[in-house]
């Protein structure tokens, strides 16, 4: 799959400073924009539906701020960006032994990389394949990344690529394309010590939010973070948010962190406007966009849902009442995330689990900031429902 390339990209490219976790709805799928840190918005030349899954596994792997580059870079090259019909993109290998829109080994000269890094993808990855397969775009990514990083990115991009593919022609232009899209010299993208820069305008800061999530568009929120794939409930209230956690686990998690200031209002934020990140302003009694003052119950739960991307395929573009969470989702306990509903006290309720902490209305123990709305919770907050109401558990397909 090794060929030259003419490039004509767009001369300015904005770029984004700092870690976010982006989130997206409207697609459908949870992960599609996932988690970034230091990427772009959108790129000239990029698909804007692949940018997040290059962003997504950049961060998982510790590739630095310019990683989504060379794993865009790589995937144009060996397929396209998936779109080739040439042999072993979608099937079998080529006759090197490579496979998939990575074109990674599988065996033969191209030894077998796939199976040194196939452990290594996250599990709950949307738009993935479970098992992961090397012939699925967002796989393929990731696994592309694990091997770039075992290589020694970003610390030697040279290195990196030599490894990946010892042929001239196609580190050039990885190189080449990698210099295009991040602004980075040649010789600062071959070391990988360079800084990004814009090569026309003036960066910016994080992209505007979305005035409706249900528009398909990215926002950008932050949170705490923590190595390891486990959350926990930080002094201030915050959920942490798990390095190695899924993109969509962690997207849901910093949408939580953006209520743990409104106070419970019933039948506050059932509107798919009141999905938006970040919500209206919670001091406005009058506020139309979120319906009240507020959120309750069902609409807190429907938020960290829509901000994992899944407003559209899990809740059809709706706000959920507790009583329509019946029936929605796979049953059960979920791996990252599980939704329980029921009657507490003879009311319908809703609350929502996300990767080992609560996010509830109502309060098994002290919370903080104090007050009567959605707030994070330790996950001893399951227990305290379950032996106070009758709950079902869901949770969403493939997490």
């Amino acid at each position: 799959m090794k060929r030259a390339i003419a490039v004509v990209l767009a001369a300015t490219v904005v770029f984004v400073f700092g870690i976010v976790v982006l989130i997206s709805a409207g697609s459908g799928k949870a992960a599609d924009c996932g988690a970034a840190s230091g990427g772009p918005s959108s790129v000239a030349g990029i698909p804007q539906q692949d940018l997040p899954y290059f962003e997504g596994a950049a961060q998982q792997f510790g590739l630095g701020s310019n990683g989504w580059a060379y794993l865009a870079a790589l995937n144009y090259d060996e397929s396209d960006f998936g779109t080739s019909t040439l042999p072993g993109v979608h099937s079998g290998s080529n006759s090197s032994g490579a496979a998939g829109p990575m074109q990674i080994g599988i065996g033969g000269a191209a030894t077998d990389g796939w199976a040194a890094v196939v452990s290594l993808i996250p599990s709950g990855l949307a738009g993935g394949s479970n098992p992961p397969s090397i012939y699925n775009e967002v796989d393929a990514v990731y696994g592309g990344a694990a091997l770039l990083a075992k290589s020694g990115a970003p610390g030697n991009w040279l290195k990196a690529l030599e490894s990946w593919n010892d042929y001239a022609p196609e580190i050039n232009t990885v190189e080449e394309l990698v210099a295009e899209w991040t602004g980075l010299s040649t010789s600062n993208a071959q070391t990988g010590t360079g800084t990004a820069t814009a090569t026309t305008g003036t960066a910016t800061a994080a992209p505007t939010p979305a005035a409706n999530m249900g528009a398909g568009t990215c926002v950008a929120v932050s949170g705490p973070s923590v190595p390891g794939a486990a959350s926990k409930v930080e002094s201030d209230g915050l959920a942490a948010i798990p390095n190695a956690a899924p993109p969509a686990v962690q997207a849901m998690l910093a949408a939580g962190n953006e209520l743990i200031d409104y106070p419970y209002s019933w039948g506050g934020g059932h509107s798919p406007a009141s999905m938006a990140i970040p919500p209206g302003p919670a001091s406005d009694p009058g506020e139309e966009e979120n319906g009240g003052p507020g959120y309750d119950c069902s609409s807190a739960t429907s938020f960290v849902l829509w901000g994992g991307g899944l407003g559209q395929s899990l809740l059809d573009g709706q706000v959920l009442t507790s009583s329509a969470f019946a029936g929605v989702g796979d049953s059960g306990q979920g791996q990252w995330v599980t939704v329980y509903y029921g009657e507490s006290g003879g009311v319908g309720h809703v609350f929502i689990e996300v990767d080992g902490v609560v996010l509830d209305t109502v309060h098994g123990g002290p919370t903080f900031p104090k007050g009567t709305g959605p707030r994070w919770q330790p996950l001893s907050e399951v227990a305290f429902e379950l032996q106070t109401g009758s709950f079902t558990a869901i949770h969403p397909p493939g997490m």
